[in-house]
C-alpha cells in the first residue's frame, strides 16, 4: 500500500472511519453521519418516547456514509462523503482543545455550562412527562 494512502487511512480511522475494502492504490471506509439532536428533540417533544425510537430507527437504516480513496500522481483523490471529512477535522482541532483546557483547568470548570444546561432539559423533560402523561 502506498504510504500517502496509508497515512490517509490511518487519520481517517482515528477520526472513527472503518476500512471496507483496501489495495495498493485505493481504499473505501464506512462511517456515520452525525446524530441530529435537535431533530430528536423535536420529533421527541411533537411524539413522545415513540417519536424517539422512531427517529432513532430512522437514523440508524440512513446514516452510513461511504468514502472513496485512491492515488492519483502521488496524491489521496477522495470522493464520496467528503463534507463529514471536513466536518470531523475541524472538529478534531475543537475536541483537542477542549481536552487540553480540561487537562489544565480540570473537568468541573470547563464543563460546567454544558452540564447545567443537560440538567436544565432533563429536568424539563421529565416536568413534560409528568404534566402530560
Amino acid at each position: 500500500m502506498e504510504t500517502v494512502l496509508s497515512q490517509r487511512i490511518d487519520r481517517l480511522v482515528a477520526n472513527g472511519w472503518e476500512p471496507v475494502t483496501t489495495t495498493e492504490t485505493t481504499a473505501s471506509l464506512v462511517g456515520r453521519r452525525p446524530f441530529a439532536w435537535w431533530l430528536f428533540l423535536i420529533v421527541l417533544f411533537v411524539f413522545p418516547l415513540f417519536g424517539g425510537l422512531l427517529y432513532l430507527v430512522f437514523w440508524f437504516a440512513t446514516s452510513k456514509a461511504t468514502v472513496f480513496l485512491h492515488v492519483e500522481n502521488g496524491a489521496v483523490v477522495v470522493a464520496g462523503d467528503e463534507w463529514l471529512i471536513a466536518l470531523q477535522e475541524a472538529q478534531r482541532e475543537a475536541y483537542v482543545e477542549k481536552q487540553r483546557q480540561i487537562k489544565e483547568k480540570g473537568f468541573l470548570r470547563v464543563m460546567w455550562p454544558q452540564l447545567v444546561v443537560s440538567l436544565l432539559l432533563l429536568g424539563l423533560w421529565v416536568y413534560l412527562l409528568k404534566t402530560y402523561l
